[in-house]
């Protein structure tokens, strides 16, 4: 495991926003990747800005309304798109929606590609990874595959690049526990086979307890090693802890050996305990890498 960390979406900075702002913020936490929100309309304020109805796609003209070009982002710089996770969302006037993921209707899939293509048009500069999500069980395993080759070959004509798509699990979503993870990595290396080295699993550690609570563990080692490619850890979107419920320990002694560059992402709300959580993913990355070396001497 090669750990590269991942600035979060903090809420205390400007939402939607820029690539500069938060760059800045990523030298100065040594992060190499920011995560920029690219969510549906969600919120009242975004409702007044652009006319548009809660949880409806973004369109060309309210991007501009929404994110700032900012000033020049250095050509290292690195960013995720991270998509709508289908959160229920308030308009400020008493009424709620959800948005559903439909992997499964073909112009959904163009509308939602049409937006993550236009956002990255906005910031003249592709984005290097993708993070989506299952939905509800009306999507299916081919659903996911059919849509990531989709999205990738559309972004490949459009910047002649293809970015990595990051599948995270989600607590209420059809992709939530270990066996179901399992399942579909299976099914995406039998059906998909030339997807395997494009797209992966961002396992949200939090949402896996979430979901699977005493039965963490076993659903945790489920997962394929070579299925994980990047990990959100939290708890509560609060920096994580030993006190936590969470096994941190066990959950970082399977860590270290995921292959190759792992993108850890400490997904927590506040910029000042962004280098809390930075720090204990080390400390807990050198006792497990300590431990399996004082193992092979016992």
């Amino acid at each position: 495991m090669i750990s590269t960390y991942v600035f979060p979406n903090v809420s205390d900075i400007r939402q939607r926003g820029g690539l500069s702002e938060r760059w800045e913020l990523a030298e100065r936490f040594d992060c190499a990747y920011i995560e920029v929100p690219a969510d549906f309309i969600k919120n009242k304020t975004e409702v007044d800005k652009t006319d548009l109805v809660l949880c409806d796609f973004l369109t060309e003209k309210s991007i501009p309304l929404l994110y700032e070009r900012g000033e020049s982002v250095p050509a290292e710089a690195k960013y995720i798109i991270h998509t709508e996770p289908s959160l229920l969302r308030d308009d400020g006037y008493g009424l709620r929606r959800q948005a559903a993921l439909r992997w499964n209707e073909m112009r959904w899939v163009e509308a939602f590609v049409r937006m993550i293509l236009s956002i990255s048009r906005y910031f003249e500069k592709a984005a290097s990874v993708i993070e989506i999500h299952p939905g509800d069980r009306r999507n299916s395993f081919n659903d996911i595959g059919s849509s990531i080759e989709f999205l990738l070959d559309s972004y490949k004509k459009s910047f002649d690049f293809e970015p990595l798509i990051l599948l995270e699990n989600r607590t209420d979503q059809f992709i939530s526990n270990g066996a179901k993870i399992r399942e579909y990595w299976a099914f995406l290396i039998e059906k998909f086979p030339h997807l395997e080295a494009k797209t992966a699993i961002v396992l949200d550690i939090q949402q896996l307890y979430t979901a699977t609570k005493e039965s963490f563990l076993d659903e945790y080692y489920k997962i394929p090693t070579g299925a994980i490619n990047g990990l959100h850890i939290h708890h509560l979107h609060r920096a994580p802890s030993l006190s936590d419920p969470i096994p941190w320990k066990e959950v970082f002694k399977k860590a270290i050996i995921l292959d190759g560059q792992v993108l850890v992402n400490p997904e927590i709300h506040h910029k000042n305990k962004v280098q809390d959580a930075i720090k204990f993913c080390q400390q807990m990355i050198h006792d497990a890498r300590a431990e399996e070396i004082a193992d092979g001497y016992r």
